[in-house]
């Protein structure tokens, strides 16, 4: 027994196979390289680019991967069936692991069945579908018919959903029952020595409300004058120091309302808060109920800004099925106002950077950066946005910086 003793202070035992790696995962936009839309898109090619690109070192306790997001609403449930099952195959052939997206709230488009209360015309029509979109007051005459996106430039894009709304999160749980026992499935056959393959599910896509659709003043006037002809909108830009709605129209009342939480008087983050983890807390239930383990999950909350008294706090990430995660642009973890105090007040140690990108003039920068963000609590993986449109992919220090920084790292 002694002799056992020895041995094992000087032969430390080796690496437990379900013992989880930290990732650097590389987020590939929807809708370029692969496309849900299109399964046979989803070949190994891409992980493949990635890794001969990166040449980075093998290290089991850091590793790189690719992320890719599911826009749940987008297109039929068999065919997303048909390139989730695709991605995971290559992830396989290939020995890169993935981080699996499953959202439903920022792109709906294609569900007019859900959002159009207003035309007869048009496909969907339901007048009660007013109860499926945002509104600017406590009335549902005040529902929107158009909202706006700027992702590097302003689109039109479908008015915001309700996501207190039974229909709404219906039809995003309906999603998630079709993938999730997908992935389940797949995770469960990998031999132990690969389950490190499998980097997690988030849920969500900066989920808030009014940050990714937001609304212009008279907002529904342009989409009636010139339902075809974006050129007449305004274009304006969303200044955090404005507050809550950053300037636009303040939306968030009908999930408010939905939920139960006021339905008089001046509305508050707190309530778009409460309204924000309770959809997300939704989701995660589910995601367990359908086999994923606490670990294996992570959301991710939007609406996080300085100044951080006017914006969304932080813990409407927490919740009991899941693991936090945010967005961090231009700044990481520590810079994020109160962060460090909620996730201590919340006894939460375990996170992710959920969308990431934190670049530098050189490659020391850059690693630096990447330091600073994995070794804040217990980050379990950086999520950079995007790896192509000529983003990570032409981002030659940063690329240096993962070599490095995969070669030195240790725990």
């Amino acid at each position: 027994l002694a002799s056992y003793f020895w041995l094992t202070l000087l032969c430390p035992a080796p690496l437990a196979a379900e013992q989880p790696p930290r990732y650097l995962f590389f987020n590939v936009a929807p809708a370029s390289a692969w496309n849900q839309h299109y399964p046979e898109t989803f070949s190994r090619a891409l992980f493949d680019e990635v890794r001969n690109t990166l040449r980075a070192p093998e290290n089991p306790r850091l590793r790189i991967g690719v992320s890719f997001v599911f826009n749940t609403l987008e297109t039929p449930t068999n065919i997303l069936a048909q390139s989730l099952h695709r991605l995971l195959a290559g992830s396989e052939q290939t020995g890169m692991p993935v981080l699996i997206t499953l959202d439903g709230q920022n792109w709906w488009q294609h569900r007019p069945d859900l959002w159009n209360w207003w035309d007869p015309n048009l496909p969907g029509y339901n007048p009660s579908n007013i109860f499926n979109v945002e509104w600017t007051g406590w009335s549902p005459t005040q529902a929107v018919k158009v909202c706006w996106r700027n992702w590097g430039s302003q689109r039109r894009v479908a008015p915001a959903p309700n996501i207190a709304s039974p229909e709404v999160v219906a039809a995003h749980l309906q999603g998630l029952r079709v993938l999730v026992p997908i992935i389940v499935e797949w995770q469960r056959h990998l031999p132990p020595s690969r389950k490190w393959l499998f980097g997690g599910v988030k849920l969500g896509w900066e989920a808030g409300i009014g940050y990714n659709a937001y609304y212009y003043p008279d907002g529904n006037h342009y989409y009636e004058q010139w339902p075809h002809d974006s050129s007449h909108d305004l274009t304006i830009s969303l200044v955090a120091a404005k507050g809550l709605s950053s300037g636009a129209c303040q939306l968030g009342y009908a999930a408010v309302k939905t939920a139960g939480i006021r339905e008089s008087g001046d509305i508050t983050r707190d309530d778009i808060a409460r309204v924000t983890q309770q959809y997300l807390d939704g989701l995660c239930r589910l995601a367990h109920e359908l086999g994923l383990p606490h670990d294996s999950v992570f959301t991710h909350q939007g609406g996080n800004y300085a100044p951080w008294e006017k914006h969304l706090p932080f813990w409407p990430a927490f919740n009991r099925w899941s693991s936090p995660g945010w967005s961090f642009y231009s700044g990481g973890p520590r810079e994020a106002g109160p962060l460090e105090a909620e996730m201590k007040a919340a006894g939460q140690q375990r996170w992710c950077a959920a969308e990431w990108w934190w670049g530098g003039a050189n490659a020391s920068d850059w690693e630096d950066h990447f330091r600073r963000t994995l070794s804040f609590r217990d980050c379990r993986f950086i999520c950079v946005y995007n790896w192509n449109l000529g983003m990570f992919e032409n981002a030659a220090p940063g690329q240096e910086a993962v070599r490095k920084l995969i070669a030195g790292w240790r725990e």
